[in-house]
């Protein structure tokens, strides 16, 4: 079999690096190429949860997505520090759900009882042994849902090993270069042009997040993507306070080994607005003292904001673009970039070299935007 041909990828998010690992390591001559610099959007504007049930414990095609991803986090983690010594934080103490009223603790009980919660060890806390397993919890908490399957890597640093991986594997990044244009002919994807320069490639990967949509006009059906803005801040953490990823109903606060406590995030359709505004950190920061009381003096160390790639159904777009062979794209992972980048990496491994992705993609091909 002749061996893979090279391919291009736009975008150097956390799902741009780590297809062109996978893609590397197939064999594939891999150009990225990126506007900005290496994981600078989305990839920035997370705080690197893993958690793959999420507020359900139905079994669906996107639950199936994130559980596969999730299991392949250990090998990936080990297999990033062997290759770059890059320690990306992942941490496994999982996640406490406080819960303040009578309705909440009746419906996590009812969490509880499902095949996939037993899987992932989902245990209700009542009483005292909320405040013994995390005494800085407000105690107007009644009882807590205790995720032990939940776990968080650091993003950035995630996106970097990524990154460095691929490089080692001889993957060309080129940054600071728009591209413009995906090149066709004969009906098949050839190249991009990028600051107007024609880069040709038997096959062209589109990971460019939020741009995405803007990206595919040149296709003539547009992808309905666009960007969630995310705002976040992150307070001193020394000494700790928590051990465990919170999660309320608004606001989730993840501890990092580095000294930081991450909070976030928010969720908001403004467009290609940057900006971090009073009103979206100061919803954070309320949110964040209702759960945990004590974070009243800690400073805050810096804020940030990120576009989310978000799809009208909420759903990933992944898989092969339909009637142009040679093309395909990874986008709209919302707010589940970190989380799927394994299974997304190895997916379109599998749609561009072997041409037969392992698990379903019907549920999330472009087709279903483009009727």
């Amino acid at each position: 079999m002749a061996p893979p041909g090279p391919v291009v990828i736009v975008g150097a998010g956390i799902i741009g690096c780590a297809s062109a690992y996978e893609l590397a390591k197939a064999g594939c001559a891999v150009t990225v190429i990126e506007r900005d610099t290496v994981g600078s959007e989305a990839s920035s504007a997370a705080a690197g949860m893993l958690a793959p049930l999420g507020e359900s414990t139905r079994s669906d095609p996107f639950q199936e997505l994130a559980l596969a991803s999730w299991r392949l986090y250990p090998d990936t983690v080990a297999e990033l520090r062997a290759v770059t010594g890059v320690d990306v934080e992942y941490t496994t103490t999982g996640t406490l759900h406080p819960l303040f009223t009578a309705e909440d603790v009746r419906a996590a009980g009812a969490r509880c009882n499902s095949p996939l919660a037993k899987q992932m060890g989902l245990a209700l806390l009542e009483g005292q042994e909320v405040f013994e397993r995390e005494p800085a919890i407000s105690k107007k908490a009644r009882a807590a849902l205790f995720v032990p399957g939940d776990h968080w890597v650091n993003n950035q640093r995630l996106t970097v090993a990524y990154a460095q991986a691929a490089a080692a594997r001889g993957v060309t990044f080129r940054l600071g270069a728009r591209v413009g244009e995906v090149m066709l002919e004969r009906g098949r994807g050839v190249g991009v042009v990028a600051g107007g320069e024609r880069v040709r490639a038997d096959a062209v990967l589109i990971t460019a997040g939020a741009w995405s949509g803007e990206l595919t006009a040149s296709l003539g059906s547009r992808l309905p993507v666009e960007p969630a803005r995310g705002q976040m801040l992150a307070l001193s953490h020394v000494p700790p306070l928590l051990k465990h990823c919170i999660h309320g109903a608004d606001v989730y606060l993840v501890p990092r080994p580095s000294g930081e406590l991450l909070i976030g995030a928010t969720v908001e359709r403004v467009g290609f607005v940057r900006a971090v505004t009073p009103e979206g950190i100061g919803s954070l920061i309320r949110s964040a003292l209702e759960v945990v009381p004590d974070l009243a003096d800690r400073p805050i160390t810096r804020t940030w904001c990120g576009f989310r790639p978000w799809a009208p159904d909420s759903l990933p777009i992944l898989g092969p673009w339909p009637g142009v062979p040679g093309l395909a794209v990874a986008t709209a992972h919302f707010r589940n970039g970190i989380l799927l980048a394994p299974i997304t990496a190895r997916l379109m491994k599998e749609v561009l070299v072997d041409g037969k992705p392992s698990l379903d993609l019907a549920p999330f091909l472009p087709d279903r935007f483009l009727k």
